[in-house]
């Protein structure tokens, strides 16, 4: 709630990014547990699970470096610019949380539970 609270209320873009920092070591850590005898979960979840985060950084970057505008100014003012960019990206991500997720279910509904 304080990473959400900060991205709300931040004062620059910079500051706005970086309080999503929080929410990504998170995530890391998260996925470090599965890697432990308490985690698990589907083997090729993984794959979607890091493609998630590598679209929102790039989407991220992107959108901090105004790729697009920067090269050519005036060009990209209602479409195609950073911001439309980092949003489709995103939505890329998301969609592929849907994918892990659904492979995850999988891996549960075929488990077993230890006795």
């Amino acid at each position: 709630m304080k990473a959400l609270h900060a991205a709300v209320y931040s004062t620059g873009p910079w500051e706005r990014r970086m309080s999503f920092a929080a929410m990504f070591i998170m995530r890391l850590c998260i996925l470090c547990l599965r890697y432990t005898p308490y985690g698990g979960g589907h083997p090729e979840a993984l794959y979607h699970v890091f493609m998630q985060d590598f679209w929102s950084l790039v989407g991220a970057v992107i959108s901090a470096t105004q790729i697009p505008e920067r090269w050519l100014p005036g060009k990209f003012d209602y479409a195609f610019n950073s911001h439309n960019i980092m949003h489709v990206l995103v939505v890329l991500g998301g969609l592929h949380m849907h994918w892990a997720v659904q492979k995850d279910f999988l891996w549960v509904a075929k488990s077993q539970c230890p006795k």
